[in-house]
């Protein structure tokens, strides 16, 4: 008897051991597959910097914000936008690339996770907020009638029954919708626009009022005219996600403001801009 209860009193420490052990490994495998998941679950920004790369789009044909610079002999991309993109660039630490597409075309291939950002005067939108999250704002405008001289266009209600130009997929277009009895004819660059205005191909155009005062620069022909149509922010899209790189946005966004930056951008795009210069 004591043989026997003494080899069950050993079954009974072996099977309490083995007890012990089985949930110490199945802890330590939970633990590990734990360590796994969150090295699998990098986000943007860790990917940005492993990368040493962050790539932005824009649609370069909308000075001052982004335009094509072909002076020197070379083509580069410069702008207002472009400025804050390479402060966003330097706030981590990366080599900044600019992918320049039309401009009904950067919502969808952010949304398609083929850029990281995108930057290019868009007004933050309740419509546009369905889909992506928006930086602060970081300029206020609005939209306005670029026409040519002689065209009898002063303002928007000349505008009624008129051929007016608009960029697909702004605000401009939704402000020209609103004209009673308007002709509107799309167009995918704001340079195609500017170049039907001089052959008087169309009555006007609406284009963000810095963009139609930049145009009416660099074209003796056309004129800006009329007061805003309305009053709009500009934002940076940003997928929804992707938070910690729009925490990284609002932070570029606040220290270029609070370092006397953002109001030298100001006056270097927006007043002393000549880009015949």
């Amino acid at each position: 008897m004591f043989k026997k209860g003494l080899v069950l009193t050993i079954v009974l420490l072996l099977s309490i051991s083995l007890l012990f052990l089985t949930a110490g490994c199945g802890q330590k495998t939970a633990g590990t597959d734990e360590n796994k998941s969150q090295q699998q679950e990098k986000t943007i920004v860790d990917k940005i910097k492993e990368r040493g790369k962050i790539v932005i789009a824009t649609c370069a044909d909308y000075p001052p914000y982004e335009f094509h610079d072909l002076k020197g002999g070379k083509d580069e991309i410069v702008g207002f936008d472009i400025d804050i993109a390479k402060a966003i660039a330097d706030e981590l630490g990366v080599e900044l690339e600019i992918q320049d597409m039309t401009f009904d075309g950067i919502l969808p291939t952010l949304l398609a996770n083929q850029i990281d950002l995108a930057i290019a005067a868009f007004t933050i939108t309740e419509e546009r907020k369905k889909s992506v999250d928006f930086s602060d704002p970081y300029f206020d405008g609005g939209q306005r009638i670029l026409t040519y001289k002689g065209s009898g266009v002063e303002n928007n209600n000349d505008l009624i029954g008129k051929t007016i130009a608009v960029q697909v997929g702004t605000t401009g277009e939704e402000e020209a919708k609103k004209i009673e009895g308007a002709n509107l004819v799309q167009f995918n660059q704001v340079t195609e626009i500017a170049l039907e205005l001089v052959n008087k191909r169309v009555d006007a155009a609406i284009v963000g009022s810095v963009v139609a005062e930049a145009y009416a620069k660099t074209h003796d022909s056309l004129i800006a005219v009329g007061g805003l149509l309305n009053s709009e922010q500009n934002g940076i899209p940003v997928r929804k996600e992707d938070k910690e790189l729009l925490a990284v946005v609002n932070k570029v966004i606040a220290d270029l403001k609070a370092d006397g930056t953002y109001d030298e951008l100001v006056k270097k795009w927006f007043i002393d801009f000549n880009p015949e210069q």
